[in-house]
């Protein structure tokens, strides 16, 4: 009962025609790259600004920005001229020659490139820089056809990697690196069907493992902070156990019982801090009853049974009642993609501990 409840809290975040929209986009649309600078040319102002630039580049072209991806975009520059403007004041022109790669970063295996020139302006050699990168087009059609056949590759290695990638992955969860996990799981396209199902399965219990992990180190802080009467520290130790956590209960008790053992002052103290987690309750419950009505409501729409079947499986399953036949694989499949993409949102809202990056094999392997 609890995993289906766990199930439909994300599924209910998650509908609405918008969801419904994205969730039938183009599989190849969701291939994971992360933008890395390993020129050092590339002065180091300019950095921010390449890797918005980059990113802006993979999102137009079909792919998801992310951290730590053994599948990178990068690029290295070479200025091709660089002059003074007869101008008062004077001004610094650059004209860049901007080579871009996507490949495998950690095995320093290229798949694509493209090679465009820009132009900048500005008053300190930086800020021409800077300018000229301003001025790259992020529709050029050249970074087209590097994504393109970058994602080709990608999906290619998840074909006939997949074992190694799921075995690395449940090797992470056994030792507690949820996060890790996840990132790994989450990182395999829609594309690569076979894969992708296997990675859907697997996340819904490693998911379930780090929300209950969460749970017991933050009610284990706060029967410690409470042992030496630290209220404060209760609280916020409190504050902290995930509503889809194992212990939540628990965590309840505690509460009570500490609310029950507090003078005037404390009590007042107290009752503002567990304001703020009851209000942050309440807010996801109303979140999740406006998007059960909003499934309710998607399930009338004829679109939506003609895909689905009159009963649909999405929203049987999520009641609590048996699927349809005709949807009950559909619904199931819609689910998990639900609880991977609560995972994705969950793992960029809370900032868990990061995995240590990868070491890109990138320069001297893909530059000059």
């Amino acid at each position: 009962m609890k995993r289906l409840f766990i199930i439909f809290a994300c599924a209910a975040c998650m509908l609405g025609a918008r969801a419904q929209d994205q969730l039938m986009a183009e599989d190849k649309d969701r291939v994971a790259l992360t933008a890395v600078i390993a020129d050092d040319e590339i002065p180091a102002g300019a950095h921010k600004q390449l890797v918005n630039k980059m990113n802006q580049i993979a999102a137009k072209n079909g792919c998801a920005a992310t951290s730590n991806s053994r599948f990178i975009i990068t690029c290295s520059a070479d200025v091709l001229t660089k002059d003074i403007t007869p101008t008062a004041p004077p001004m610094h022109a650059y004209t860049l020659s901007l080579n871009f790669f996507v490949g495998d970063g950690v095995e320093g295996r290229l798949f694509s490139s493209c090679a465009i020139e820009a132009k900048g302006v500005g008053q300190t050699p930086d800020k021409a820089y800077i300018n000229a990168l301003k001025n790259i087009r992020v529709s050029d059609p050249q970074f087209k056809a590097m994504l393109d056949k970058g994602k080709e590759e990608i999906i290619a290695y998840y074909n006939s990697q997949c074992a190694l990638v799921i075995k690395d992955a449940q090797a992470k969860a056994s030792r507690g690196e949820y996060t890790q996990a996840l990132a790994t799981l989450t990182a395999i396209p829609p594309v690569c069907e076979d894969c992708y199902q296997q990675a859907l399965d697997i996340s819904v219990d490693v998911y379930q493992a780090w929300r209950d992990h969460i749970c017991q180190m933050a009610l284990q802080n706060a029967q410690t902070a409470w042992a030496t009467r630290d209220v404060k520290a209760a609280a916020e130790a409190l504050n902290q156990v995930p509503v889809d956590g194992a212990c939540v209960e628990e965590a309840k008790q505690l509460r009570e019982q500490i609310a029950g053992q507090l003078n005037e002052e404390e009590r007042r103290d107290w009752d503002f801090m567990m304001k703020q987690y009851e209000d942050e309750v309440a807010a996801r419950e109303s979140e999740m009853e406006l998007a059960s009505k909003r499934l309710d409501g998607n399930a009338r729409r004829p679109e939506f049974v003609e895909e689905y079947g009159t009963n649909s499986g999405k929203v049987a399953s999520a009641s609590g009642k048996a699927p349809a036949t005709n949807s009950g694989a559909k619904a199931n499949r819609e689910q998990k993609e639900q609880v991977r993409q609560k995972a994705i949102r969950q793992l960029k809202k809370e900032k868990p501990e990061p995995e240590k990056a990868p070491t890109y094999q990138v320069k001297g392997k893909w530059f000059k």
